[in-house]
């Protein structure tokens, strides 16, 4: 399988979207909720946020990988520098966004 896809980027990418989007989707929806429910979608939305984060780093060190690996042209390159400057400031945002109470 690693022949077929050696850059796993593209698939790491897709765990921090769904993860994040998950989380607050339950943050949203959790001051609603009537408890029991609401105590458990909360720890549910925490601990999405949480492997969201995680997958965040693995998901930026695979895509610094394909940086300095996958094989592009100048006009590629232009726009994959763009890609990893955004997506650094992301990654610093996200990580130093988590909240110490969670």
């Amino acid at each position: 399988m690693f022949e077929i896809i050696p850059n796993w980027h593209p698939i790491f990418v897709h765990f921090t979207v769904a993860l994040f989007s998950l989380a607050v989707g339950l943050f949203v929806v959790t001051p609603f909720m009537k408890s029991p429910l609401k105590e458990q979608w909360q720890t549910v939305a925490r601990w999405n946020l949480w492997f969201g984060a995680g997958l965040t780093i693995i998901t930026g060190l695979a895509g610094l990988y394909a940086y300095n690996t996958v094989a592009h042209d100048t006009p590629s390159h232009a726009a994959m520098t763009e890609h990893r400057n955004w997506a650094i400031i992301a990654i610093t945002l996200i990580v130093s966004g988590q909240p110490s109470h969670l």
